[in-house]
């Protein structure tokens, strides 16, 4: 009997941890979204930092084979960027991420790993930060949690776990 409880207790712990874990992560996704959300709309900001760091989506190929579509890349400001260096940077109103290929002084020349040819020189000023780190794949879900069947599935998927959740607790409290 006593065993039965102890392995009913770890679940319902489990369940408990769990629940929690969810509730956390559903709260710092809707943050972040309405963070970058008030950025972007209110403030007109493309690249959306905290404390310097910023998160971006590869949306291209031009950086394969090191970085492809759908890769979330993180950002940090510097204040200097040396030749080698993957750079996200503003050129005609698009944001680019490309390699650093050639610098002078504070005008520096970069290139797609991809691309054939260099873009043009650009200064120092338009350089959101340098890449410092990435994830495989990852932009593809929330690329797909931007869209109106994504926001959808979202709400549904958070729906059905607190549903679930609920429908545990009662039953471990009968």
């Amino acid at each position: 009997m006593k065993n039965k409880q102890n392995k009913e207790n770890k679940k319902s712990v489990f369940h408990k941890i769990l629940e929690v874990l969810s509730s956390i992560f559903a709260v710092i996704v809707i943050l972040a979204s309405l963070f970058t959300l008030v950025f972007r709309v209110i403030f007109k900001v493309e690249v959306v930092k905290v404390f310097g760091y910023s998160g971006l989506i590869i949306l291209t190929g031009s950086m394969e084979p090191v970085y492809h579509p759908g890769d979330i890349i993180f950002i940090k400001e510097q204040k200097d960027y040396k030749v080698r260096d993957v750079i996200t940077f503003h050129e005609r109103g698009m944001v680019v991420t490309h390699r650093i290929i050639k610098k002078d002084g504070k005008t520096f020349t970069t290139q797609g790993d991809a691309n054939n040819s260099a873009d043009e020189p650009i200064d120092i000023s338009v350089i959101e930060g340098r890449v410092i780190g990435h994830v495989d794949k990852v932009g593809k879900v929330i690329l797909f949690l931007q869209t109106p069947l994504g926001i959808m599935t979202l709400v549904i998927t958070l729906v059905a776990l607190e549903t679930f959740f609920a429908l545990k607790r009662k039953m471990v409290e009968k």
